[in-house]
């Protein structure tokens, strides 16, 4: 038997682990994304009102913002891998069972998928500048671009298998738990090197942030580009199906052009870290990327045609961009690992509640205006804010974590 080296055994769990980054990324919006093309579907069944499916997907978002100070508490108790491996068996458990009755199974699936997701959000950025200190832009971007491709597949295939002989929208959603599936058993095959490292990288991290944060117009800067940034998306995730029928596209059409949208994404969040990781200062690209959402969103609004497709695009990328931007800003606004979680904890608490505000709030007034108009006017907004705020948060400058 020929003997296995010492660096053998390293490039095998080196190998794992980048494997679990890109199997973990494709969970964190699969289970959310495969919903808004399938309300066709359930609603009608279910008997659900729209403030009922808006919280379908604020559910996950306000699971992110109220869980994710716990979170470096359970890593530093844990460790960061012991961690995400608890939380992809527990997010395999939401994206299952939602889908098994009623309303009150798919909202109590829908949370714990959500609080799964919470402990993915917080810990992989960190996970990322621990283990791959010198490629940091390079991992975030291929973390950033599954999370997107998988995000987009999900878009474009619900409808699909819904339709598909011998299965419905239940099966549609449950296909999802498959690649939580999978990186449970890719961490179960870590767990020696996990349980001999003991790596525990946030053990001196506090489960809240610093009270230096909550004085930092860098840190709060952040904290809103994060929040806003996601205010898009998962609005669009919820009602992109109804924007784009009230315009005469049939739910299989609708199903496939959100996927074209998060299309523009797949490249912008793989360029976007690696670039923005190399400028001195990010305060132009991160306004860009706010305009990019502006603009594609206008176009969304004023068009029917087959030119919605570039305008989508132009979402995509704006979307692209500015969540890449925010991942890497809790990296390159702090000095240390514990430093970003605190930040990464921070934003994605308060960011992640005020993005929740958008699924239930633009549904409610759309239902009040009898149309689409005023909810694609809020957006622009605040695309336009997500542009000014990217000037704040891009400044060269690290947060002062001192008391």
């Amino acid at each position: 038997m020929p003997t296995i080296t010492k660096a053998t055994k390293q490039r095998y769990y080196t190998f794992l682990l980048l494997l679990a980054i890109i199997l973990i990324a494709a969970t964190l919006r699969s289970p959310i994304t495969s919903v808004g093309p399938l309300i066709p579907f359930f609603r009608d069944e279910l008997e659900a009102s729209n403030t009922i499916i808006g919280l379908v997907n604020t559910l996950p978002l306000l699971a992110f913002g109220l869980f994710s100070p716990f979170v470096p508490r359970l890593s530093s108790r844990y460790g960061m891998e012991m961690t995400l491996f608890i939380a992809m068996i527990f997010l395999s458990i939401g994206v299952f069972i939602r889908a098994l009755s009623g309303v009150p199974t798919l909202l109590f699936g829908t949370l714990i998928l959500g609080m799964a997701i919470a402990v993915g959000n917080i810990l992989m950025p960190g996970l990322i500048k621990s283990t791959f200190p010198y490629r940091i832009g390079l991992m975030t971007g291929i973390y950033s671009v599954s999370m997107n491709i998988f995000g987009a597949l999900a878009s474009g295939v619900s409808v699909p298998i819904a339709s598909a002989s011998g299965l419905d929208w239940r099966n549609a959603m449950q296909v999802w738990s498959i690649i939580s599936i999978i990186a449970v058993v890719v961490l179960a095959f870590r767990l020696p090197v996990i349980r001999a490292t003991q790596k525990k990288v946030f053990m001196n991290v506090k489960s809240q942030p610093s009270r230096a944060l909550f004085k930092s117009k860098i840190a709060w800067s952040v904290t809103l580009f994060m929040g806003l940034q996601s205010f898009i998306p998962y609005s669009l995730f919820t009602w992109l199906p109804d924007i784009l029928g009230s315009k005469g596209y049939t739910e299989s059409e609708a199903g496939w052009l959100i996927a074209i949208y998060q299309v523009g994404l797949i490249p912008t969040t793989f360029l976007a870290p690696i670039i923005a990781g190399k400028m001195q200062s990010q305060r132009l690209i991160a306004c860009i990327s706010g305009l990019l959402f502006f603009f594609g969103l206008l176009g969304v609004s004023l068009t029917a045609s087959t030119i919605m497709i570039a305008f989508l695009i132009l979402t995509g990328i704006g979307a692209g961009t500015t969540f890449s931007l925010a991942m890497m800003f809790f990296v390159l606004r702090t000095n240390t690992v514990s430093e970003s979680s605190q930040l990464s904890s921070m934003a994605q608490s308060f960011g992640y509640i005020i993005a929740a505000l958008g699924p239930i709030l633009l549904g409610s007034i759309a239902e009040w205006s009898n149309g689409w108009t005023v909810p694609l006017v809020i957006l622009m907004t605040v695309s336009l804010c997500i542009a000014f705020l990217g000037t704040i948060a891009g400044k060269n400058e690290k947060i002062n974590f001192g008391t």
